[in-house]
Order: structure tokens, then C-alpha cells, then sequence
């Protein structure tokens, strides 16, 4: 077992106190004691080992608390409200776009959007607080183990910030044409994002595990290489699909038919990828006049009407992102499965790119629903979600 120490950013090391292994490429190296806040890189991707945060305990679970509060109050508040020409007026809450999709016919839209609007940022918060108050308490039962264990999923699909980017292009569309009002619900999403950014940006996973009690002794199979654990960090001598002691995570040093599983998916997004590009995402109805509009319709449109910024966003989140995504993809895996030994580094930086990125291309989808949620006036004004939509 080659071990060797990580680079060590904005801080000063003591001593070496244990051995971890790399999130992103599995290589254990040893883990030195820090003094402040600092970031430790792995010595052979550079992908972060572990954030070091003082007091991030208390700071997370108090991120988190104030989140959970935000998102009862944007629950009970409208997000947002439209009056138009004769006193015609609608309002949406946060249950308001799921509902107007699934009576549209979109119910696949309805699907992704209420786990990552409404389930998974609300999952992501309680785990946090959950855990910070079990953590006073030195009690932390088994299933908040596993709980906290999937928080960087549930960060990753937590989309609450999408979601208002999204939101915000639908309002400045509905402006040329509609009298808008931006409700309570729209500020305290605005204000539990920040607190889910917060958490995002202070949490230390070590310090959390750090206090959780398990049997040190208690290695699923000793005397056998040490794996990883994705759930906690924690290096234990293990077989593949045996538990961790400490999360209750399974273990494993690869994921099983991993390549094979990309690219099937991979294959299905870029066949998806044509409907979703050419079929109409929505169809807007404007005094009588209008018809169906693809993405890029939607851009030339938010360009014709001055809004440029907006035509940027929308083109490069809904069209590049989604290409850059299937060719980065399609390049990683054709030189994994070649054995290709060249810019190992760089591949691995250029992954980690692509999934920073992928999640923003939900901004139209989360658009098309809030228009389609406030513009339901017949003939005088009304947006439908299409075919397309459903396909991106």
C-alpha cells in the first residue's frame, strides 16, 4: 500500500494522524493534523480530501435549522403572481407548478421536479440538523448514519438555486406581457439557498464522523486490503459489498459494470437529445397569436426582446452544458476503455467539470413550469408544456 502525504492548502501541518483514500481515485495517503481552516488535496488527482472548518458542527446545523424555517414559510407564501389586461390574475405557490404540469399531461416533468425542488433540499437540510442535534446529544442512531452518509447525493440534486434561476427567466419573460409580482416564497427560497450554499461551503465530514462512536475493532474482514468508504471516509479492511462499521454504507472499490452502465445511459440522453432540441418545449399563446417554441426559439425570442443576459444564460445552460456533457462523457469513457494512461489528471479535473455543471441544465425545465403555472389565460395569454420539455 503506497502511502504518501497530501498537499496541504492554506495551513500549516502538525503531524500525520491517519490514513485515507481519495473520493475521486481511491489512492490512500496519509492525513495530516491541521490547525485552522484549510482544504487538503489529494496528492495524485488533486480532488479534495477533506475541507477543514472550525466550529462546522454548530455552523452547519445552524445553516440548516434556518433553512428548514425559510422553507415552512415559502410552503404557506405564493412565489410569485400575475395581473394582466380586464383583471385577470394568478398566483402559484410551491406546489402550484408540479400540479399545473401533471394537468397538462407532463407528469414526467412533475416527477423530476418535485424530488429536486421540494424533497431532496428539504432532506438535505434535516440531515444536516438532525445530525448536529444528535451529535449534542452524542446519540446517533443508526438509519440518520446512513441519512448523512448520502449528503453529497442529496447536494447534488438538490436544485433550489436552479430552480430560481429558472424562475427568474420565466418572470422577466412574463414581464413584456403581464403586470408581475414577486411573492414571499421567491425570498425564502432565495434565503435557504443561501443556507444550503452555507452548508455546501462549511461542512467538514471529518469533524462530523470524527464524533460518532462505533467499534474500532469491529473490521468486517481483517487481514484484507483496506477500502474507502464513500459513505464516511473511513479506511477498513473489507470485501466488496461488506458494510462499514461506522455508516452502514456497502463498500466496494469499484462500481459494479460501471463503463457498461454509462454508456447506456450515455447513448440514451444523446438519442433523447434530438427530440428534445427539435420538438416544441412549450407552446406560448400571446392575444391570439403564438405557437409552439423550441429551446432555441425560446432564446431568439428572449434576445428579440432585449433580454440578451437572459438568451446567454438559457443558451449556453440548455444547449452547450448538455453537449459539452455527452462529448466530455463519450471522451472519458472511450479512454477508459482503451487503457489510456495519458492526462490522467486532466480527465479526472475534466469530470469533475462535468458534474459541476450538469444540473443547470434543469433551468429551462424549472422555467417552463413557472410559466406554464402563472400563464393560464385561454386565448389572452397561456403557456403549455410540450413534448420537448419532457424529452430534455
Amino acid at each position: 500500500m503506497q502511502c504518501r502525504s497530501p498537499q496541504l492548502v492554506r495551513s500549516q501541518t502538525t503531524k500525520v494522524v491517519e490514513a485515507g483514500a481519495c473520493q475521486a481515485c481511491g489512492f490512500v495517503q496519509s492525513l495530516p493534523a491541521v490547525s485552522r481552516a484549510a482544504a487538503l488535496l489529494c496528492a495524485r488527482c488533486g480532488g479534495t480530501l477533506r475541507q477543514v472548518r472550525r466550529q462546522s458542527v454548530a455552523v452547519c446545523g445552524v445553516c440548516a435549522l434556518l433553512g428548514l424555517l425559510l422553507f415552512v414559510v415559502a410552503f404557506y407564501e405564493p412565489v410569485a403572481s400575475v395581473v394582466m389586461q380586464g383583471g385577470r390574475f394568478a398566483t402559484t405557490d410551491l406546489m402550484g407548478g408540479p400540479q399545473r404540469l401533471q394537468r397538462a399531461g407532463a407528469w414526467l416533468l412533475a416527477l423530476a421536479v418535485v424530488p429536486t425542488l421540494l424533497i431532496l433540499p428539504l432532506a438535505k437540510l434535516a440531515t444536516v440538523a438532525t445530525m448536529a442535534l444528535a451529535l449534542r446529544q452524542k446519540v446517533v442512531p443508526r438509519w440518520l448514519r446512513r441519512a448523512f452518509a448520502l449528503l453529497p447525493t442529496l447536494s447534488q440534486w438538490a436544485m433550489v438555486e436552479v430552480f430560481l434561476l429558472g424562475a427568474m427567466i420565466a418572470l422577466f419573460r412574463l414581464r413584456d406581457w403581464m403586470v408581475v409580482d414577486y411573492g414571499p416564497a421567491l425570498f425564502a427560497l432565495s434565503g435557504a439557498a443561501l443556507c444550503s450554499i452555507g452548508i455546501d461551503a462549511t461542512v467538514d465530514r471529518a469533524a462530523f464522523w470524527s464524533a460518532v462512536p462505533y467499534d474500532q475493532h469491529a473490521d468486517p474482514a481483517p487481514g484484507e486490503p483496506p477500502i474507502g468508504c464513500h459513505g464516511c471516509d473511513l479506511l477498513v479492511p473489507a470485501r466488496d459489498g461488506q458494510r462499514c462499521p461506522r455508516c452502514g454504507s456497502k463498500l466496494h472499490r469499484r462500481k459494479a459494470d460501471s463503463v457498461r452502465r454509462t454508456w447506456a445511459l450515455l447513448t440514451s440522453a444523446a438519442l433523447l437529445a434530438i427530440p428534445a432540441n427539435v420538438w416544441p418545449v412549450m407552446t406560448v399563446i400571446k392575444v391570439g397569436q403564438g405557437g409552439p417554441s423550441t429551446i432555441l426559439g425560446g432564446t431568439i425570442e428572449l434576445t428579440e426582446a432585449g433580454l440578451w443576459g437572459l438568451a446567454a444564460l438559457v443558451f449556453v445552460a440548455s444547449i452547450v452544458v448538455p453537449l459539452v456533457k455527452l462529448v466530455a462523457l463519450s471522451f472519458l469513457l472511450i479512454a477508459t476503455q482503451r487503457g489510456s494512461r495519458l492526462r490522467l489528471v486532466l480527465r479526472t479535473r475534466l469530470f469533475r467539470v462535468v458534474a459541476l455543471i450538469g444540473r443547470w441544465s434543469m433551468i429551462d425545465i424549472f422555467a417552463t413550469m413557472m410559466l406554464s403555472a402563472l400563464a393560464h389565460f385561454g386565448w389572452i395569454g397561456t403557456v403549455r408544456p410540450e413534448a420537448g420539455a419532457t424529452a430534455f
